[in-house]
């Protein structure tokens, strides 16, 4: 390899390799000619709390840098030789480096951007493709609170209105509520679906004495459009969580319902 040219690796979260499982969570790019690196680094890291079950986000967030500042630190003492360096010396690393590749381009940045889009960040949406409603229930189950809820309840019907409003599960705790999952990961349509689904709660809460609660996929939404919507659902007598707030949903059910 020349040393000169740009290389690559993929940084993997494995805290079991012998197992082979792992979730791709960055790239590093190697800049033989300016003896650099440049790293893009997610910090989104649902997928891994998916596939290996509980981790701290904050706890990964600080543990992956310091792993590439160790890197770095070592591809800067051996003047850049990459093929002189084990980066997956240490057993007890949660991470590993894949092995290097050359890559073509001659701006780094550019360069780490575009890998970074195609290896790691295409890996984080496709679970966006995954019905938000199977997430949902998978997530009660791993919490352990699926056995509390209703399944599928009846179609609530409000004449007033002349709408029928389904949910994926129902429970009681004083009034009845109905948790349905939605998806607003798109501008337009991630605002009409919130809308609607705010107008309905009103009618539950107003006509029926039941209360809506909505468990939302956001995809990369910020924390304020997030917050918004929550204060527009509270006002209308309706609750919504994100969807990697199940823990805190989970909680207030085993908590309440009855």
């Amino acid at each position: 390899m020349i040393e000169e040219q740009l290389s690559y690796s993929i940084i993997q979260f494995s805290p079991r390799p012998e197992r082979f499982e792992f979730v791709n969570v960055g790239v590093i790019v190697f800049d033989g000619g300016r003896k650099s690196i440049v790293p893009k680094l997610s910090d989104d890291f649902s997928r891994v709390k998916k596939v290996f079950g509980d981790a701290s986000p904050s706890f990964l967030s600080v543990a992956l840098h310091d792993y590439v500042e160790r890197i770095e630190f070592e591809y800067a003492k051996l003047g850049a030789r990459i093929s002189e360096i084990d980066f997956n010396a240490k057993r007890s690393d949660i991470f590993q480096l894949t092995p290097v590749l050359p890559v073509m381009g001659q701006n780094a940045f550019a360069v780490a951007q575009d890998l970074y889009s195609e290896l790691v960040q295409v890996s984080i949406k496709s679970k966006r493709a995954e019905n938000v409603s199977t997430q949902l229930a998978r997530g009660f189950h791993e919490r352990g609170v699926l056995s509390l809820l209703q399944k599928r309840p009846k179609a609530v019907e409000i004449p007033k209105y002349g709408v029928s409003i389904k949910a994926d599960f129902g429970y009681q705790n004083g009034v009845y509520n109905l948790i349905d999952a939605a998806r607003f990961d798109a501008s337009e349509r991630g605002l009409a679906e919130a809308g609607k689904r705010i107008l309905e709660g009103r009618a539950l809460a107003d006509t029926l004495s039941h209360r809506l609660i909505v468990v939302g996929d956001f995809a990369e939404k910020s924390g304020d459009f997030i917050e918004s919507l929550k204060e527009d659902f509270r006002t209308s007598n309706s609750k919504l969580f994100a969807i990697d707030e199940l823990d805190l949903l989970s909680e207030e059910i085993k908590r309440t319902a009855h």
